[in-house]
């Protein structure tokens, strides 16, 4: 259960990577690429809502010290 726990606070660390990550890659590559799924999914009037969100959410997700032993 070690290696567990171990690997929570790994996840817990890399928060912050993982989401911003996520959006970058939804907000930016997929509509570079075409992928008419995520064009389907937001309508063209709420993709900036999205782009404002992911930059909120970068803010929000950002490490503080209480969170990191």
């Amino acid at each position: 259960m070690k290696w567990l726990n171990s690997l929570w606070l790994q996840i817990v660390r890399l928060r912050t990577w993982l989401v911003n990550g996520a959006g970058v890659f939804i907000v930016t590559v997929l509509p570079l690429l075409g992928a008419p799924e995520i064009m389907a999914v937001i309508p063209p009037g709420y993709q900036k809502y999205v782009i404002a969100a992911a930059f909120v959410l970068n803010i929000v997700m950002r490490p503080r010290p209480a969170a990191v032993k």
